[in-house]
């Protein structure tokens, strides 16, 4: 850098009064300067490390390997941004990225302690104990003091996992002749010693730590673990009940609780506390703890049908469908008279479209329902068999169903399906305004448990409406032009509305070879998430965005594809999300020869199948819960499409659903040439594919199964005198995409 420069000069003193602000303590003041550095000078690899380490500091790690990765690209090879770029990915869990930031600087500097510790720590993730324990002894050569105590800890649980007990036993000791009142150091050395069958040795320790903080759960569970190793079941019975109350629904309670189940008549105690933890680990995500203790119980009791029950749960988290199926049926077989297996056979098949098998099985059991008697599974088994009975149109039989689950007690979440259902049946029978009293209440219910969970302002609707405010000012003409940018990936976006067609055509395309279709996966919300981890956030960081910007945001993009079942780069991938729409600037920046599929419908069809709809409710799907935030929604919405394409120069083709429904060949030919790829005779038999790909996970799961689903067409004509409030507001859009309130004569509305 030249310093006679006047404005390198001024560059360099914002950097030098941000770290005075640093050292004042004035965090904001030096988080204002870093921005306003990168501002002036947003290749300036210096200044974009510094602010990285800095946000790494202050909690910002999405933000700080951002900084770090654009600061790498442009001066490669300096481990001083190598370093702190491998925690920053350490900090968001991309462990492959961390260790190959390492491995980059470990290359340069082989005894570099951070290098090495950060290295260790990722082959740990990866269960290398004996490589992770080599790189933390070389980072543990490079410290001393308080710095050295947790990677001694690290290298002493390495040791341990590697097998070299001994060792192990060396690092405990020494850390805590380094920390002797340290509860970490405490309580790693007494879960090792615990293990070793030392638990006499390991209460003391634990002991101590609990004087220091009484309730900690975690030092809780271990003194209980010690206490069953020592036998003392009425201590660790206490601990484990303060436990449950301290922290309910913790999975490590319930595992602990079952494993002092060890007698003969223990049995059912065990397997129900074990099936307990299974199941909340499986609600939580945590697939592989809790195959590890199902293992445990099924390898105790082979015939326990709430153990093969687990596993169906497990199974279907994991969308194996058939190794799901086969647990139930095995769950059935031990025990048919426990309803939670027929009832998520039943609700399985029926997800599945296999509606005679779902009756067969709910039927079977029907008659084990007991009032007061696993009311949850009852419920669960009757609301399948209510929908199966909709499905082949025997109404009288639904709602007899429905009223009967009405006297069992639901919760909330059921007597939600319940009101949901029945609207359909009143819909069905051409009972308009039973209908929408019945999606009223059953509307209200969800979104008053969203609120309670979500208070405050949605942030779809906001959102909207800030983008709309600030297109409409001509945001997007101020956007700069992105020099050097390399072509993108063969990509097409499905947008448009929910209920407008999406799925259809996404089920239609998925059958073809030249096409990988993503349905409503996370790709596009990570790239998000990465713009808004950008110094200046979502959406403003897309104006002055540059070519290392763009490839770090694609390269955030296709590592989720390649995630979510669009690993080849070389295939068009197809990305199905309709509320994306609004989201089509960041896209057309980032993947600017990326092309469009709109999928058009009749807006009051649209607003009224949205409000009709059971969403499982998110910022978005909340505005659907009542008529008049449906329509602002979709108005806005529609709006801010028609700024954007008027203002950004998008590849876009128009596909109406009541064209393909009309004529599926002429539409899916234009579609496919608009898309590159050949028309292929096969695709008119996506109700068969999507039969074989089992669950469809969008509400469109039973239309798509049938070949040409022509019963919503106009629906809405059934419910002028609900939706006339809100016609007025509607009419110019329909005007817009050539519809009309006057529905022609020919329509076809019964199918």
């Amino acid at each position: 850098m030249n310093r006679s420069d006047p404005q390198a000069a001024s560059e360099t003193s914002l950097l030098q009064a941000a770290q005075a602000a640093i050292e004042s303590r004035d965090l904001q003041r030096a988080d204002a300067l870093y921005r306003e550095h990168i501002a002036k000078t947003p290749t300036d690899a210096c200044g974009l490390a510094s602010y990285g380490i800095f946000c790494l500091r202050t909690g910002r790690a999405e933000t700080a390997r951002y900084l770090l990765h654009k600061s790498n690209a442009l001066q490669p090879g300096d481990i001083d941004v190598l370093v702190p770029l491998g925690y920053a990915q350490l900090e968001v869990e991309d462990f492959d990225a961390a260790q190959s930031a390492f491995e980059s600087a470990v290359a340069i500097a082989r005894d570099n302690s951070q290098a090495q510790y950060g290295l260790g720590l990722c082959l740990r993730h990866r269960g290398e104990w004996s490589a992770a324990a080599a790189a933390f002894a070389v980072a543990l050569a490079g410290q001393s003091g308080a710095d050295a105590l947790p990677i001694l800890l690290n290298l002493a649980d390495a040791c341990e996992q590697a097998g070299n007990r001994e060792q192990a036993r060396m690092h405990f000791v020494r850390a805590q002749r380094m920390a002797p009142d340290h509860p970490a150091v405490l309580l790693a050395h007494g879960k090792f010693l615990r293990a070793c069958g030392e638990a006499t040795q390991a209460v003391p320790l634990i002991d101590r730590c609990l004087q220091a903080s009484p309730d900690e759960p975690v030092l809780l569970l271990e003194m209980a673990r010690c206490l069953r190793a020592l036998g003392d079941a009425p201590q660790a019975m206490r601990l484990l009940a303060r436990l449950e109350q301290r922290v309910p629904g913790m999975p490590e309670c319930y595992e602990e609780f079952g494993s002092w189940l060890q007698g003969p008549d223990d049995g059912p105690a065990r397997d129900l506390h074990w099936a307990t933890a299974i199941d909340i680990r499986v609600g939580k995500g945590e697939l592989d703890a809790a195959e590890a203790l199902l293992d445990r119980l099924l390898a105790a009791n082979p015939a326990s049908a709430l153990g093969w029950n687990s596993r169906g749960i497990l199974e279907n988290a994991r969308h194996r469908l058939d190794s799901a199926e086969a647990a139930y049926l095995k769950a059935i077989g031990y025990d048919p008279r426990k309803l939670n297996p027929s009832a998520n056979l039943a609700l399985l098949y029926e997800n599945t479209n296999r509606i005679d098998e779902a009756k067969s099985i709910g039927e079977n059991v029907v008659g084990y329902i007991v009032p007061g008697e696993q009311p949850h599974a009852a419920i669960e088994l009757l609301s399948a068999l209510a929908k199966v009975a909709r499905r082949q149109k025997d109404y009288r039989r639904a709602m007899e169903i429905l009223d009967r689950i009405a006297a069992l007690g639901p919760s909330p979440k059921q007597r939600m399906f319940v009101e949901f259902e029945r609207a359909r049946l009143q819909d069905l029978l051409d009972d308009a305004p039973a209908a929408i009293r019945s999606f009223e209440s059953g509307n209200a219910l969800a979104h008053a448990t969203w609120l309670r969970m979500n208070p405050g302002t949605n942030k779809a609707s906001a959102g909207v409406d800030y983008m709309l405010d600030l297109v409409g000012k001509g945001w997007l003409r101020q956007w700069k032009p992105i020099k050097t940018l390399p072509d993108s990936a063969n990509l097409a976006f499905l947008i448009g509305f929910p209920r407008s067609g999406t799925t259809l055509l996404n089920h239609v395309l998925d059958g073809h070879e030249a096409i990988q279709a993503m349905e409503e996966k996370p790709p596009v919300s990570k790239m998000l998430d990465a713009v808004r981890n950008m110094p200046n956030s979502y959406p403003h960081a897309l104006a002055d965005c540059d070519a290392l910007d763009v490839e770090w945001l694609r390269e955030t993009y296709f590592r989720s594809a390649a995630e979510h079942g669009a690993p080849d780069r070389s295939r068009l991938i197809l990305d199905k999300f309709p509320m994306h729409t609004n989201l089509a600037a960041m896209l057309h920046r980032v993947f600017p020869e990326a092309r469009f599929v709109f999928a058009l419908r009749h807006p009051c069809d649209v607003v009224l199948s949205c409000f009709m709809q059971n969403f499982e409710l998110n910022n978005t799907m909340a505005n659907f819960c009542t008529l008049a935030d449906t329509v602002a929604m979709y108005t806005r919405t529609m709006d801010l499409w028609q700024m954007y394409r008027q203002q950004l120069p998008l590849e876009v083709h128009t596909v109406r659903y009541e064209d393909v429904v009309d004529d599926f060949d002429h539409e899916v030919r234009a579609l496919c040439d608009f898309l590159g790829v050949p028309w292929k005779d096969e695709l008119r038999e996506f109700d068969a594919k999507a039969l074989q790909r089992g669950r469809i996970n969008t509400p469109s799961y039973e239309q798509v199964s049938q070949p040409i689903y022509r019963q919503a067409r106009y629906r809405w004509e059934r419910y002028r005198e609900q939706l006339a409030p809100y016609l007025p507001i509607l009419q110019p859009y329909v005007e817009r995409f050539g519809y009309s309130i006057d529905i022609p004569a020919a329509a076809d509305r019964t199918g």
